[in-house]
């Protein structure tokens, strides 16, 4: 009887375990613009989203060079086209982060398990005048 009920503690600490290292590795990581250059300046990252809209890439604030565009609306649908960085670092950028917040969660929710949240967005890439591409 003893035993049997160690058992049971035993799968029941190791169900905790388990759920809570899935629930915390689920979680993405906040960076500012400066972390963030200073991972593409040291080649530090796999892929660079852009999750703001068409017109918005290539407007005023630009993008970063290399950078691929799944419109945060459209992401849900998209993330086929980027599952090869699913194990890899992906920085998330917008306009401001509050959308690349919402990706962020998004790819998480998904398996992506190295995202990197760029909280100022491309308003605070262009306010530390970091080079932009407007094609």
């Amino acid at each position: 009887m003893i035993k049997r009920n160690w058992l049971k503690i035993k799968l029941l600490v190791l169900t905790f375990v388990a759920i809570f290292y899935t629930v915390a590795s689920a979680q993405f990581v906040n960076i500012s613009v400066q972390q963030a250059k200073k991972m593409i300046d040291s080649k530090d990252y796999d892929l660079i989203l852009d999750v703001r809209t068409k017109e918005e890439f290539v407007g005023e604030l630009g993008h970063i060079e290399g950078a691929v565009l799944i419109p945060v609306q459209e992401l849900n649908d998209r993330t086929s086209e980027i599952e090869n960085y699913k194990d890899k670092k992906a920085l998330v950028i917008c306009h401001s982060g509050v959308r690349s917040r919402k990706a962020s969660d998004i790819l998480t929710q998904k398996g992506f398990g190295k995202i990197y949240n760029v909280v100022d967005g491309m308003l605070g890439w262009n306010l530390q005048k970091y080079p932009v591409t407007r094609k």
